[in-house]
């Protein structure tokens, strides 16, 4: 079985909220190359998506915290551009003092989460239902 990390060039974790996307564009061995904050929304979809290219002009896979929910909308707007998405689980975080995080490292931790993962998980469409059985 080939692992996933010999199948991208870059792999480009994106820590999502209501306003902002703070991604974080990691080699195969999960080095940082570059980071990026945009808003949330079509102009900042497209300036993620071009910033990337510049990046790793390859193959690629993005990697979102909460893809369906604050990343519904880049994760929609990447499968129309023809993208490898992959969700990947938000981390359960003890709370910290003045309750601060960061969202760079945030966007590095899902990016290198998805390099490691033996099983990704590809978010659904807008619109498609998981049936139970």
């Amino acid at each position: 079985m080939t692992m996933f990390a010999e199948q991208v060039d870059g792999v480009i974790g994106v820590d999502t909220h209501r306003d902002t996307l703070t991604a974080a564009v990691v080699t195969p061995i999960g080095a940082v190359l570059a980071h990026a904050d945009v808003t949330a929304d079509a102009r900042g979809y497209r300036e993620l998506l071009e910033f990337t290219r510049r990046h790793v002009p390859g193959a690629r896979c993005w990697a979102l915290e909460g893809a369906s929910s604050y990343g519904a909308g880049l994760a929609a707007f990447l499968d129309t551009e023809g993208e490898r998405v992959v969700e990947v689980c938000r981390p359960k975080r003890p709370v910290q003092r003045g309750g601060r995080k960061t969202d760079s490292l945030d966007a590095v931790r899902a990016a290198r989460e998805a390099l490691a993962s033996e099983q990704l998980i590809h978010p659904r469409r807008r619109g498609q239902l998981h049936l139970r059985r």
